[in-house]
Order: C-alpha cells, then sequence, then structure tokens
C-alpha cells in the first residue's frame, strides 16, 4: 500500500497552502482588471500544478478578455478535460465561440452547462443572445424571462430582453425592460444605447438623439472619441470646426448628408473621414473644406470647435421634417468613369443594368439577418436584356461562380474596380447601372447618397434608420424598403420586389 512519509505531507501541504494563496492573490487581480499580474500568477500555479483546473478555466476566461481566442479555447477546453462537469466552464467558452461567431458549438456548450445546472441565469442569458443570432426569438425571450425569475436584479438580462421585445415589435414592453435596466443600473450604458435605438426606430428624434451620445459609453460602440483640448460644436455661426467621423462607412456616407449644412454655418470646415471617402467628398462637397484621414492628427491650431458626425445630428436633424434638406443626392462619381464601365459591361448593346449586393459584413449582434443568398436576388432578377453587376464587397467569386454553375446565371464582376477599398470607383460603378437592388449594407447608403435608383431588403429586426413602416427612406429619397414579414423569411418581400420590377420594364420600354 501507497504511504507518503511526514516529511513528503509536510511539503504537500505547504505546496498546496502556497498555490492557494497564490490563486487568490490571482483572482483578486483579476476581478480588479489587473490582467497583467494575474496572467502572471496563473502561469505560476500551472507551473507548480500543471493539472490545476481552476488555473486552467480563468486562465482561459483572461486569455478571452485580452482577446486571444485560440489560447483561450485551449485552457478552458483542457480544465474540462479534466473535469467534464465544470459548468461554469461550459458557460465561459461558450461565451469563446460566440465571440469567434461559432454559434452552434456556443449554443451546445449553453445547454450542456444547463443540463448541469438548469437554474444558471448567465447561461440562460447567454443562450438566449445565441438564440437571437439564430433568429429564434421566442426562445431567446423564454430564457431571458427564466433567468429574471432566478436574478430579479439582473439588469443585463433587462436589456438583452428589451431588444427581443423590439425585434417582435413589443415596442411597450422592450421599453420597460430597457427603464428597468437603467433602474437597476444607473450607468448602463448599454441600455441607455438601446434605449436611444428604440426612440430612433420610433422617429422620435428629440427622446432618442441626446440618449444617442451613450454610444461613447457602450461596449458595442464602434470607434473611439478623438484626443483634444477643443470644446464642442453647439450650433456657433462663423466658427472654426472640426467634423470627425465614426462608426462605419456607411455611416459617414450617410451623416456626410448633413456636412452641408454645417458648412454654411461655419468659418472653416474641416471634416475628418475614411480615406476612402476623400476623393469623392471633395468632388461633392465645396472646394473650401479641408479633408484630412480620420487616422491622422488634425493640429488643434486649426479649428475651435469640434463635433463627431452622429452628435451633429441631435442640431441639424431634431425631427422628421428636416431630413428633407439632406435626402436629395449629395455625392458625384466621375461622369466619364461611369459612361466608360457601362460601355464596357453592356458592349454598347440594349441592357438593364442592376447592381447588386446580398450581404453585410456588419459585427452588430443579429446583423447576420440582413444576408440573402445571391440565388434567390439573382433568380428573380435575372431577365431577358438584364445584366447583372456585383456591387458585394469582400472575395465573392466563388458564390458567383456557383450560381452560375447550378443556375446558368452570370453576374458581372468589374475586376479593376476594388469594391472595398475603391470606393471613388464604386460611386462610378453604381452609377453607370439602371438599378441597385440590396440587403442593408454601406453600398446602399453609398448608392442613396449617389441618388441611384435603390432597391432595399430589410430584415424584421430592421436598424433604426429605416423607421417602422415606410417604403421610402427618410434619409435618402431614392431608396424604396421592402420590409421582411417574419424573420429568416424572404419570400414574400422578393416578391413585392417582383411586382416592382414589371414597372421597371414598362418605364423604360415607355
Amino acid at each position: 500500500m501507497f504511504s507518503m512519509s511526514q516529511k513528503d505531507k509536510e511539503h504537500h501541504e505547504y505546496q498546496e497552502h502556497k498555490i492557494e494563496l497564490l490563486m487568490e492573490a490571482a483572482v483578486e487581480r483579476h476581478k480588479k482588471g489587473q490582467l497583467v499580474a494575474a496572467k502572471m500568477i496563473y502561469e505560476k500555479i500551472l507551473f507548480d500544478d500543471p493539472k490545476n483546473i481552476t488555473a486552467k478555466h480563468l486562465s482561459g476566461v483572461l486569455a478571452s478578455q485580452i482577446k486571444q481566442f485560440d489560447r483561450s479555447l485551449q485552457l478552458i477546453s483542457s480544465a474540462l478535460a479534466l473535469n467534464p462537469n465544470y459548468t461554469e466552464a461550459y458557460n465561459n467558452r461558450g461565451l469563446v465561440f460566440k465571440e469567434l461567431k461559432r454559434f452552434d458549438e456556443a449554443l451546445e456548450d449553453y445547454n450542456k452547462a444547463l443540463t448541469l445546472k438548469p437554474d444558471y441565469a448567465d447561461a440562460l442569458n447567454n443562450r438566449g443572445v445565441v438564440y437571437r443570432e439564430f433568429g429564434r426569438l421566442h426562445e431567446a425571450l423564454a430564457d431571458y424571462s427564466k433567468a429574471i425569475e432566478l436574478v430579479p436584479d439582473y439588469a443585463e438580462v433587462y436589456n438583452n430582453r428589451g431588444t427581443i421585445l423590439k425585434d417582435l415589435k413589443r415596442f411597450d414592453e422592450a421599453l420597460a425592460d430597457f427603464d428597468k435596466a437603467t433602474a437597476l443600473k444607473p450607468d448602463y450604458a448599454g441600455a441607455y444605447w438601446n434605449k436611444s435605438l428604440y426612440w430612433l426606430l420610433l422617429g422620435d428624434f428629440k427622446t432618442g438623439w441626446p440618449l444617442y451620445e451613450w454610444r461613447w459609453r457602450s461596449e458595442k460602440h464602434i470607434g473611439e472619441p478623438i484626443t483634444t483640448s477643443k470644446p464642442l460644436w453647439n450650433n456657433q455661426d462663423s466658427k472654426n470646426v472640426l467634423l470627425w467621423a465614426e462608426q462605419g462607412i456607411g455611416d459617414e456616407i450617410m451623416f456626410a448628408s448633413l456636412i452641408p449644412e454645417l458648412h454654411a454655418k461655419c468659418a472653416k470646415l474641416i471634416v475628418q473621414c475614411d480615406p476612402r471617402l476623400i476623393p469623392l467628398f471633395k468632388r461633392s462637397f465645396p472646394k473650401d473644406i479641408e479633408f484630412y484621414d480620420k487616422n491622422d492628427l488634425v493640429p488643434e491650431s486649426l479649428y475651435e470647435f469640434h463635433i463627431p458626425m452622429g452628435s451633429l445630428a441631435q442640431i441639424l436633424r431634431p425631427s422628421i421634417e428636416s431630413f428633407a434638406k439632406g435626402a436629395k443626392p449629395y455625392l458625384f462619381c466621375q461622369n466619364e468613369q461611369a459612361l466608360e464601365l457601362r460601355k464596357r459591361i453592356t458592349g454598347n448593346k440594349d441592357s438593364t443594368l442592376i447592381g447588386i449586393s446580398w450581404s453585410s459584413k456588419s459585427t452588430i449582434p443579429a446583423a447576420r439577418h440582413r444576408n440573402i443568398f445571391l440565388a434567390d436576388i439573382a433568380r428573380l432578377l435575372n431577365k431577358p436584356d438584364t445584366t447583372l453587376v456585383s456591387l458585394q464587397y469582400g472575395d465573392v467569386s466563388n458564390e458567383i461562380e456557383d450560381l452560375k454553375k447550378h443556375h446558368n446565371i452570370d453576374v458581372i464582376e468589374v475586376s479593376d474596380i476594388d469594391i472595398y477599398n475603391n470606393i471613388d470607383g464604386l460611386s462610378a460603378l453604381i452609377s453607370a447601372c439602371d438599378h441597385v437592388v440590396s440587403t442593408d449594407n454601406a453600398t446602399v447608403h453609398l448608392a442613396g447618397a449617389l441618388g441611384a435608383d435603390t432597391h432595399v431588403l430589410l430584415p424584421v429586426n430592421q436598424d433604426w434608420r429605416w423607421g417602422l413602416e415606410s417604403s421610402k427612406s427618410y434619409w435618402y429619397e431614392t431608396l424604396k424598403l421592402y420590409r421582411q414579414e417574419n424573420l429568416g423569411e424572404w419570400n414574400q418581400t422578393l416578391k413585392n420586389l417582383e411586382m416592382k420590377l414589371a414597372t421597371w420594364s414598362i418605364n423604360e420600354t415607355a
């Protein structure tokens, strides 16, 4: 029989006590956000005790916090191999899978955690988030409601349930949940941000725009504020003003509709934006505006006030009526390039050119529901004397090849225009087309700003900027909106678009 000497026992007890103290120190630093120090201590524990399950798990959690997701998966999976019933590890690995957009694996881990511990409120909340990604809204709602029953003061769950209720068009209940979240947690930026999007969706700009300022404190916001000692512009006349870009390129294009009105109020206007937009903006806006790459530093000596693009809307777009000022086309392509592209694509033959885009790369939650299969759009639009032109950014050559192989439909890719990087070239390509059909992505904003005849396919959980019911856009007068009736079901939306196709043929024949 195995036996241990007194000296061995003492050494073993010393090592256990030492690791216990190290673990306490690591967890304390981890909770305080001292991640470098916590990481070093976890590594020390694992050097002394390579099979320490808790250290593996928490090291994996820390790795995910610093965006080392592959390392995180390795560590948490190693902990689970040692203890297959480690409920918290399943939940935390699920979070990593969610960050990596591996939603099937995330759901599997949350299900495992909830099998082991059915009253695990964190796992219910996290599974609800994944259910929303899958469009399983009622299941998400059930998970959130159960989590609230278990933990009635769980602010994050009220916020998440509010987003589901908003998607389900249960607006009064959604607002009640957002209000509850901020009542429980008065500094909860994410809930205030969702309230903002709620009011903007409903067209209450007076309430929505001030709440929109919470975006800077919300972890879901894209972009960082600039560092400057200058004050915010607040509608002062005849001042030197820096207008700076934020969020994605589609937002920059949309908020650029405000530039002419701001310019009229300024002694001097400087616009800091995505460098891909500068050639187009220089052509389209007054010549005395100075443009800077948003990645460059603008000397403070050049301006007296500054304002981010999204904040400018609160001043210049206080009501639905005020949008009419900027809804007309305000960007202008190189006409000669547009004519040359049209001639090249058609070969001087009579053909209706339809530019198409079918996918969004947005990283915001549930943005995947904007996407549609290329074949579904192409089969609808493919008619005699019609040519389909890809306006889709990203490498989609395989999708286009599969469309040709399985449906014998051609989509033209203009190889010398990099749709993602060459926005000026893309604007000419859009202008070469007779019509544009697209899901909700940056191409829609560019087409609308150019005044192209544009038809937008919107999912049930549409973005706030499209409003609730109208078939028209208040941002762009040439956009027509086709709204999905049930999440994930595009058939009726496409039928509504198909009815419009007949009018194109009639008008073009006439």
